[in-house]
């Protein structure tokens, strides 16, 4: 009897290891984010490494560094064009549109994020500044994709431009 259940109870304890790590890897793969600010640090988080890793670039959440990006997503652009299977597009735009939408936050005032969006609806994550929003992660995306057409900072010295503009023509309006 006693060897009966010595025989449960070292079955019964591998199950629960094994659950475990079931459990351990499936949150490593699909971790779990409280927060948008939680979820934007960890893929920011994810570019820096990255960065680091295969550029050896070290970002530094300033406005210059989005040149620095535009590089290193040209590079993973030219991955991409000789083989589309061998880049995870939804990763690397969440990762470095995380980052991208980073710098906007720490040097544009008034700048936040959001989870949903009304315009493109649950889980854009955009950026809230210059009177709008904006889509890093789909930035980032189409500058895979599409190439140099779709430079991430093109596209945030355009809108930084419209922003001065507008501060501009308002000042104008209260003289």
């Amino acid at each position: 009897m006693d060897r009966r259940l010595l025989i449960a109870a070292l079955l019964a304890g591998c199950a629960i290891f094994a659950w475990k790590v079931v459990e351990q890897r499936r949150a490593e793969k699909y971790p779990y984010f409280a927060s948008t600010e939680q979820f934007i640090s960890f893929g920011c988080n994810h570019a820096l490494a990255d960065a680091e890793q295969y550029q050896h670039i070290s970002l530094d959440y300033s406005v210059a560094s989005l040149k620095q990006v535009d590089q290193i997503l040209g590079h993973v652009h030219d991955l991409y064009i000789k083989d589309p299977s061998s880049v995870s597009v939804q990763g690397m735009s969440m990762e470095y549109g995380a980052y991208v939408g980073e710098v906007i936050r720490r040097n544009e005032p008034n700048s936040y994020w959001t989870r949903d969006s009304q315009v493109m609806g649950e889980k854009a994550y955009p950026i809230h500044w210059n009177a709008g929003e904006s889509y890093p992660f789909g930035w980032c995306s189409k500058r895979i994709t599409n190439g140099e057409e779709d430079s991430i900072w093109i596209k945030y010295s355009i809108l930084k431009d419209r922003r001065k503009e507008k501060s501009k023509i308002a000042a104008s309006k209260t003289r």
